[in-house]
């Protein structure tokens, strides 16, 4: 079985050319055929075993070393981070023991542009080149192209909350027989991948070295867990306000043998504590949270995800915009690349558009 993996329908055209074109396989290395390719995607509403005549989400419980291929499509967008390379390493629990998973890898300035992965930083999390002994096998293929294979010993498991995601998945397809929340639970988790992969970035792009405070004040507490345990940025101290005391809670028995830098706190008690960094992206009000919060945390900077319209409030800030696609900022000034024309046409038009984005609001002072 060969499985290719998309974000949605309408990119599975552009993707399966990408891997069957002789620009990036010309001596058929890892090409496949066509007609052997099954599409799953992210947004399916179908949790069935993959079939050609339907296309299932990619979510579906697999047994492990089941798989022959699982091709990865350029719309699939898995960002270097914690949580895309947890998932990586379940995708080699599924393939089988001569299996291979091939993924697109990027030039190393897009590739830093946009936070995804470039061959170098694959292998600094999966290296083990012939005869070494080192982690997991990763192989260079063709240009723009690298699998992964079942090497001479497994990844270490990282810090993620995908890990969490994975391991009560199988909890929840057994708690609940109708299968009435998978699917919600499924949109939430799979919306932290790319959501802490900007945060993380924008922290990254700004210069933040020495350790930090964050604070995240959200409906959803995963973001602020996935960004607390990120290897790439210096997180000192994580405060969370969240009214969903359920999810909190099942996280932080998760995370509680791992990392116990976090804690639950009340809108009340943010100015005392005074965090360096705070993201307020997943809230109905966004704005009348940032509004609030500006005016007790003076010299905070906000990672702020709606419309920022012109306004006094923020004259002390200066502001920088970033895509909700892809985790890279938008100059007016320059061209974004990407292997996907579909996708760089998104983000380029992404910035010229009055919509919700996320935005870096830096004090002046």
């Amino acid at each position: 079985m060969e499985l290719i993996f998309h974000k949605s329908k309408k990119y599975i055209d552009e993707d399966i050319f990408y891997y069957i074109s002789d620009q990036r396989d010309k001596h058929s290395m890892i090409k496949p055929k066509k007609e052997n390719l099954i599409s799953m995607t992210v947004d399916s509403e179908l949790l069935i075993t993959p079939t050609k005549n339907k296309v299932s989400n990619i979510f579906y419980p697999f047994k492990k070393n089941s798989v022959d291929k699982i091709y990865l499509g350029l719309s699939f967008p898995l960002f270097s981070n914690n949580w895309a390379a947890s998932y990586l390493r379940y995708l080699l629990k599924i393939i089988k023991k001569d299996g291979s998973i091939i993924l697109p890898v990027y030039p190393e300035e897009q590739a830093e542009e946009k936070g995804l992965f470039s061959r170098s930083f694959l292998e600094n999390i999966f290296t083990s080149r012939t005869g070494w002994s080192g982690i997991n096998n990763v192989w260079a293929e063709n240009d723009g192209v690298m699998s992964m294979r079942i090497g001479k010993k497994f990844p270490k498991k990282m810090n993620s909350t995908c890990n969490y995601f994975l391991e009560e998945m199988g909890n929840k397809f057994y708690r609940d027989q109708e299968n009435k929340n998978n699917l919600q639970y499924i949109k939430k988790f799979w919306a932290t991948s790319r959501i802490s992969a900007i945060v993380e970035k924008i922290i990254q792009d700004n210069g933040v070295s020495k350790k930090f405070k964050y604070c995240d004040i959200g409906d959803d507490p995963t973001l602020p867990f996935e960004v607390n345990v990120s290897n790439y940025i210096r997180v000192n101290k994580t405060l969370v306000i969240t009214n969903d005391d359920e999810s909190y809670t099942d996280l932080e028995n998760y995370f509680s043998y791992r990392k116990n830098n976090i804690q639950k706190i009340k809108m009340q008690h943010l100015s005392s504590l005074s965090p360096n960094i705070v993201s307020i992206i997943n809230n109905k009000n966004n704005i009348k949270i940032l509004e609030e919060c500006i005016k007790i945390l003076p010299k905070s900077a906000f990672i702020f995800f709606g419309e920022i319209k012109d306004n006094n409030l923020y004259e002390n800030f200066i502001i920088t915009p970033y895509s909700s696609i892809m985790a890279t900022s938008l100059k007016t000034d320059k061209i974004i690349n990407h292997y996907s024309d579909t996708i760089q046409n998104a983000i380029n038009e992404e910035k010229n558009l009055i919509s919700s984005k996320f935005y870096l609001l830096k004090p002046k002072i």
